[in-house]
C-alpha cells in the first residue's frame, strides 16, 4: 500500500466550464475507480493546467474477487443423464467442464452454478483505461480534437504523471505516455520537471510557482484584497463569488493588484463600468465611501517582484473599453429617447416590428384612459418610450 498520484496535464482549461463540472469530478473519478475494483480514499485538486488525484493508500494491484455464475435449471441441463446444449453452453461460458459445475438454489429451483476467483490485475494493466474512461465521463459542453487523433476533450492532454510511491506507473492516455514529469509555472520554467515521490508532489509544485490547492489560492486572493483595503483607507473591494471562483480556476499563482482608470469615465452609470471590468476583464470593482471609485483590482497569474508593468498593461486594456462606453453614452444622451429606429427591429414574425408594438401599446393606453375617464398625457407618452432603450447604442453594447 503506497500513495498513488495521478496528474492529467492539459492546455489551459476554460474557467466557467471547469467550475460547472467541478462538483462532479471527484465523484466521477471514484465511480470509475470502483468499476475497476478499487475502493480508495481520494483528494482532488486542480489548476488551469492540471487535474490531480491523490490516494494516500493504494495497492499495487486490484484485489482478487469471486464471481458466481448461475446457469440453466438442472432439469433442462441434463436429459437421461447426458448434458444438453444448455449445460454445454453454460460450461463453455464458465471456461470449465460440465463435470466441474456445481448446483445451487435460485428462485426455488435447482440450477447449475459455478464460482471462480478473478485475479486482480497490476496498476499498469488498467490505469490507462481507467483514466481514459474518467475523461470521457466528464461533461464540459463543447469539446475539441487535436493533432491526428480522434479523441475528444475540452482541451488537449499534454502530459500524464502517474506515481505509486516512488515508482512511475506506465500507462497511456490519448496517445500520451505517463512518466514522473510535471510542468512548473510557465514563468518559472517551460521544461519538464521530474517529481521524486508522490508524497513530495504538492511541495515540489509550490517551489516552482504552482499553488495546487484551490482553497489556498482563494485564501491568498482574499488576503491580498484585505491588504489593499488596509493600505487604502475607505476602499471596499466588491467580492463577486462567481467571479472569484473563476479567477481561482484560471490562476496557478494568484496575486491581487490595484489599478486605476481616468476619473472622467465615472460619468458613466456604475453598471456599465462594472460590466466592462467584470465580464470583459475579470476585474473586481472598488468602492469608496459607498460610491464607485476609479480603481479596480486585477488578479495576476504572473511571478514577479515588480508588477508595475502588469498593472500598466491592464489599465491600458481597460481604457479603450471605457472610452467606447462613454462614446455610446454621450451619443445616446445627445440623441434622446426616440422610437423611430424600432421600425427596423422585428418583434415577432407575423406580429410586425417593435415600433408597431409600441404603437399598439399607445392605443391601448389611450383606450384605458378614456374607459376610466382620466385625462393624462403621461401614460401614452410612457408607452411611446417603453421600448426606446432597445434602439440605444448603450443597450446594444451592454445588454
Amino acid at each position: 500500500m503506497k500513495p498513488l498520484l495521478v496528474e492529467i496535464g492539459t492546455e489551459e482549461l476554460p474557467g466557467i466550464p471547469l467550475i460547472k463540472e467541478l462538483p462532479s469530478i471527484q465523484q466521477k473519478w471514484q465511480k470509475v475507480c470502483q468499476a475497476y475494483r478499487l475502493e480508495l480514499d481520494v483528494t482532488f485538486e486542480y489548476t488551469p493546467r492540471r487535474l490531480v488525484f491523490w490516494h494516500p493508500r493504494c495497492p499495487e494491484k486490484q484485489p482478487d474477487s469471486t464471481e458466481a455464475l448461475y446457469g440453466p435449471p438442472e432439469s433442462a441441463a441434463f436429459k437421461e443423464g447426458e448434458p444438453t446444449a444448455a449445460a454445454l453452453g453454460f460450461a463453455k461460458k464458465c471456461g470449465t467442464e460440465v463435470e466441474k459445475l456445481g448446483r445451487a438454489e435460485q428462485k426455488g429451483r435447482r440450477v447449475l452454478f459455478y464460482e471462480h476467483t478473478i485475479t486482480g490485475q497490476p496498476l499498469e494493466a488498467f490505469l490507462g483505461d481507467l483514466i481514459t474512461d474518467f475523461l470521457k465521463s466528464l461533461n464540459f459542453g463543447k469539446t475539441m480534437r487535436w493533432g491526428e487523433r480522434s479523441d475528444h476533450f475540452i482541451r488537449p492532454v499534454r502530459w500524464l504523471l502517474a506515481l505509486h510511491g516512488q515508482s512511475p506507473v506506465a500507462c497511456e492516455v490519448f496517445g500520451v505516455k505517463s512518466g514522473r514529469e510535471t510542468y512548473a509555472h510557465r514563468v518559472h520554467s517551460y521544461d519538464p520537471q521530474s517529481v521524486p515521490t508522490a508524497e513530495h508532489y504538492a511541495d515540489f509544485l509550490l517551489k516552482r510557482g504552482v499553488v495546487l490547492s484551490s482553497a489556498r489560492r482563494q485564501e491568498s486572493i482574499l488576503e491580498d484584497f484585505k491588504a489593499i483595503e488596509q493600505e487604502n483607507p475607505g476602499f471596499e473591494i466588491e467580492i463577486d463569488r462567481q467571479l472569484l471562483d473563476e479567477v481561482v480556476a484560471i490562476t496557478e499563482h494568484p496575486t491581487a493588484l490595484l489599478g486605476s482608470f481616468d476619473k472622467r469615465f465615472l460619468e458613466l452609470p456604475d453598471e456599465v463600468i462594472i460590466t466592462s471590468m467584470k465580464s470583459h476583464q475579470r476585474y473586481f470593482p472598488v468602492f469608496k465611501a459607498g460610491r464607485l471609485s476609479h480603481h479596480f483590482v486585477v488578479v495576476s497569474n504572473a511571478l514577479s517582484d515588480d508588477f508595475s508593468a502588469v498593472i500598466a498593461g491592464n489599465e491600458k486594456v481597460l481604457r479603450p473599453r471605457l472610452a467606447d462606453a462613454l462614446f455610446f453614452w454621450q451619443n445616446d444622451r445627445a440623441r434622446g429617447l426616440v422610437s423611430d429606429g424600432l421600425a427596423d427591429v422585428l418583434y415577432v414574425k407575423g406580429l410586425g416590428t417593435m415600433l408597431e408594438k409600441v404603437q399598439r401599446e399607445e392605443a391601448i393606453a389611450d383606450r384605458l384612459l378614456k374607459f376610466y375617464g382620466i385625462d393624462d398625457a403621461h401614460l401614452p407618452r410612457a408607452a411611446a418610450l417603453s421600448k426606446a432603450d432597445l434602439d440605444t447604442q448603450m443597450v446594444y453594447e451592454f445588454t
